[in-house]
């Protein structure tokens, strides 16, 4: 889908692309180092939460936290869910819930 020039897909990265500052750190290496932890899949997919991916040493969930305004660690939900496709693993989801 990355590669196609449909509407629905130049929507989605300029979706995407508006969303990158808040799952930036402040002064991130270059690159940064991301971690992701070891989730068990099932049928070819997993989910981590956003505290089980670091940026940089940080948690993703605390990064999107200081890029928000009047929201709570308690209030934030974030959830990934990657997809097996080809031998390689794609982000095919992206659930996030404030409030």
């Amino acid at each position: 889908m990355c590669g196609s020039k449909s509407p629905q897909t130049r929507q989605a990265k300029k979706q995407l692309h508006s969303l990158h500052a808040s799952f930036t750190p402040e002064h991130p290496k270059n690159p940064p180092a991301v971690e992701v932890a070891r989730v068990p899949a099932s049928d070819g997919a997993a989910t981590v939460d956003g505290e089980q991916v670091t940026v940089d040493g940080r948690t993703l969930k605390a990064i999107v936290l200081s890029h928000s305004t009047g929201v709570t660690e308690d209030q934030i939900s974030l959830k990934i869910v990657a997809t097996e496709m080809d031998g390689r693993w794609y982000v095919t989801d992206l659930r996030i819930s404030a409030g």
